[in-house]
């Protein structure tokens, strides 16, 4: 090969000489003289690498094969790189050739499974044998959800699924997840859970995500994997920028058509058992930021209790107010229908593996496990892995059901699980209210607000905070972590109380087998609500309650409500509370306040009548 160079200005055209014999290249001797104006006498090997080569890609030279070269003075044109040079002399010229593979991102996407969560997936093994719905349950809901996840000109892209602990939330998910997968729509899914360190906060959950788009796409996975080997810091930064370079920026390099092409559904479950408010408020805030605000071609399906901080997204006046389809599945969905069905379905099934040919349960004994579960689907779940042990006879272990559920049996533990739960509610609503207000006993005030509300006097809770001595809107610093059993619901015009979820719930506070440290006597509470009940007749003088019964029921209501005081409710409450006296032998204490009563307040009345006799 024989060719002339020609490149830079003031040099002189030189010539490439090769031997086209030699399998590598031979350089002049180190001792050739070169021209007075070469631009240097000796040039060490010219190397050049592509511009842009990743560090991770080894450079590996390869000398050009069949070469000798070397440049020396001449005329003519010559290779590019030296396009009009001339007049200069080099020696010593290796040509170094590199081979540059396409970047497949191995060790970035290797990065990323080991930033993500296996167990979190809606297949995982981890998960096995997860609560789904029953055959023929919850069709309509179902289906409402499915619907609204197919349909992509919905104008919202999220739908939010809030209800009471217990309520079936999970089994839908894992019903909607495997439909979607099914579907081949399922583009990501991820369950929280409080007990499995690598799925209870936020730090693995948009690497898990990331890591099954990258599964809908070779394309996608290897771009993500170079962002991830470019990065290797990316997944100890923020949600958003994490939702930003691993999701929005790898899906926007990929061609439309490929990109809306992808499946679509993402499904996130328990966000209420990621650890601490502050990464559940985050979370929420990037979805919203980077999905909803710049419509994504996602649509999103949240499920959780309604505690604080997604209650207060999806109030009034929360940022994921009005652009979110909401299901409160605790308050519009009656599921009694379905649990029946699904009590039915597997009590039938337990009797068809035993091969009994009779009837082992009645009519009577399914209504009454209906009754009380409350609509809540995790009572009856209780029920059946209770008795659906293989160990132990169905009919005697539904037996024992009844027997605890009404009071009788106080040493069996079918509801052990169910307790378990209830127990970490209370636990971490009381630390949560200890940590901001130490005033009130955090226990004792629930008991007092759910005994009031099972006297049934329809009291609103406002008139009670003040009655039981408490500062205004007290219940809702006291309530506000407890959403996932309980509700402050408007039970007739204008009147607020408390509902709680689980009839079971209010058994378990009462049986001080099942609630041990948390377990406050009933008499204690309502010792405490006679002695309120007392203060706030003894602040009547003796003509206010004269005056209040000359009065028509309505002006007597307006009245006590423009002087914020109750006095018929006190009186009525306090009569409900007197009863109690004759339902256990600890009524020392009511009975006391009685005998207090009647020796100060019965005397500031009498004494007041008698004044206002003598005027």
């Amino acid at each position: 090969m024989d060719s002339e160079v020609q490149g830079l200005p003031g040099l002189r055209s030189s010539k490439w000489e090769s031997s086209g014999d030699e399998p590598h290249p031979q350089p002049s001797p180190r001792n050739a003289q070169a021209p007075q104006d070469s631009v240097a006498a000796s040039m060490p090997a010219l190397m050049l690498p592509p511009d842009d080569l990743a560090p991770s890609i080894p450079r590996r030279p390869q000398p050009l094969d069949n070469m000798q070269a070397r440049v020396v003075a001449g005329g003519g044109s010559g290779p590019s790189v030296f396009s009009n040079a001339s007049n200069f002399h080099m020696e010593h010229f290796q040509y170094n050739h590199y081979d540059r593979p396409p970047r497949q991102g191995s060790s970035g996407w290797d990065q990323l499974l080991k930033a993500a969560s296996p167990s979190a997936l809606h297949n995982s093994l981890a998960r096995f044998d997860p609560p789904k719905c029953d055959e023929d349950t919850r069709v309509e809901l179902i289906n409402e959800i499915m619907t609204w996840i197919e349909d992509r000109e919905s104008p919202t892209q999220l739908l939010c699924m809030t209800g009471a602990a217990g309520s079936g939330k999970s089994a839908l998910q894992q019903t909607v997840a495997e439909k979607c997968a099914e579907k081949g729509i399922l583009a990501a899914s991820f369950f929280f859970n409080v007990s499995d360190p690598t799925r209870n906060d936020i730090s693995r959950i948009i690497p898990t995500i990331t890591y099954q788009l990258g599964q809908t796409s070779q394309t996608l996975r290897r771009v993500i994997g170079a962002v991830a080997e470019d990065d290797a810091l990316v997944f100890s930064q923020t949600l958003k920028v994490q939702i930003e370079k691993l999701i929005i920026g790898p899906l926007a390099k990929l061609p439309p058509s490929e990109a809306s092409g992808l499946p679509y559904a993402i499904l996130i479950d328990g966000l209420d058992e990621c650890y601490g408010e502050p990464q559940q408020r985050a979370l929420l805030r990037a979805i919203q930021v980077c999905f909803l605000d710049r419509r994504s071609q996602f649509r999103i399906f949240i499920a959780s209790r309604p505690e604080l901080a997604i209650f207060e997204a999806l109030e009034p006046g929360g940022h994921l107010h009005g652009i979110n389809y909401p299901i409160r599945l605790s308050d519009d969905y009656d599921a009694t229908s379905d649990i029946r069905l699904s009590l039915h379905r597997s009590f039938g099934d337990i009797g068809r593996k035993k091969r009994w040919r009779h009837a082992w349960f009645t009519e009577e004994e399914v209504e009454a496990i209906v009754e009380a579960a409350s609509g809540q689907y995790i009572y009856a779940a209780t029920v059946i892995r209770y008795v659906s042990e293989p160990r132990r006879s169905p009919a005697e272990r539904l037996r024992t059901v009844l027997a605890c559920q009404s009071g009788v049996d106080k040493v069996a533990k079918p509801f052990a699980s169910l307790d378990s739960m209830y127990t970490l509610i209370l636990t971490k609503a009381r630390e949560a209210y200890e940590a901001i207000d130490n005033t009130h006993d955090f226990l004792f005030m629930l008991r007092v607000y759910l005994v009031t509300m099972a006297i049934g006097l329809n009291l609103d809770i406002s008139h009670q905070d003040q009655l039981f001595g408490l500062e205004d809107d007290a219940h809702e610093t006291i309530l506000c972590d407890l959403r996932s059993i309980l509700a402050v619901q408007e039970v007739l015009e204008g009147i607020l109380e408390v509902r709680v979820y689980h009839k079971s719930f209010q058994d378990f506070l009462c049986t001080p087998e099942r609630a041990g440290s948390l377990h406050i006597p009933t008499p204690r509470i309502n010792e405490h609500i006679t002695r309120c009940c007392l203060r706030t007749i003894d602040s009547f003088s003796l003509e206010d309650i004269a005056g209040g019964i000359t009065l028509s029921n309505r002006d007597f209501i307006l009245r006590w409500e423009a002087l914020n005081l109750n006095l018929f409710c006190s009186a009525a409450l306090l009569f409900a509370c007197s009863a109690s006296m004759t339902e256990g032998t600890e009524t020392g204490a009511i009975a006391d306040s009685f005998v207090q009563f009647g020796t100060s307040g019965f005397e500031k009345s009498r004494s007041e009548g008698c004044r206002q006799s003598s005027i």
